[in-house]
Order: C-alpha cells, then sequence, then structure tokens
C-alpha cells in the first residue's frame, strides 16, 4: 500500500527503514531520501513507528515495574 503518493514508497519502504533502526518519522525520511511534502503521510508513518515500538516491547511493557516480581512471588 502506498503511504506517501508525493515521493511514492510504500509500507513495505517504511517497515524496511524502521528494521533498519529508524526510530523517528524524520529517520524514516532520511533513511528514504525525502523530506515529507504535503505532510498527509507524516502520521501513517507515525503509527507504524508506534505499532513497531508496541511488538518490540510486547505485553511485558504494560506491566508496570515492580509488578513482575509480586506476580512470580503468588505462586
Amino acid at each position: 500500500m502506498y503511504i506517501c503518493l508525493c515521493h511514492g514508497f510504500t509500507d513495505g519502504d517504511v517497515r524496511g527503514a524502521i528494521s533498519h533502526g529508524c526510530k523517528s518519522v524524520a529517520a524514516v525520511y532520511r533513511h528514504l531520501a525525502d523530506r515529507p511534502q504535503c505532510g498527509k503521510c507524516v502520521p501513517d508513518v507515525r503509527c507504524m513507528l508506534h505499532e513497531h515500538r508496541e511488538a518490540q516491547h510486547g505485553a511485558a511493557a504494560l506491566i508496570p515495574a515492580g509488578a513482575m516480581a509480586v506476580m512470580e512471588g503468588a505462586d
């Protein structure tokens, strides 16, 4: 699916940039050698970055610090 019509890059291009270590919208654009033009794609890129972070951290990121120790001691 096209994410940016101005520059013609797809969701696969954005995912590739993210997998190469891009952690911000600006970093994704630098990796793809483009700058946002109209800006309509920025929210989509931001959402993809957020989804990647959530997938990397998994459900454990939702458990408050110290709660895991309490849960492990409940056995």
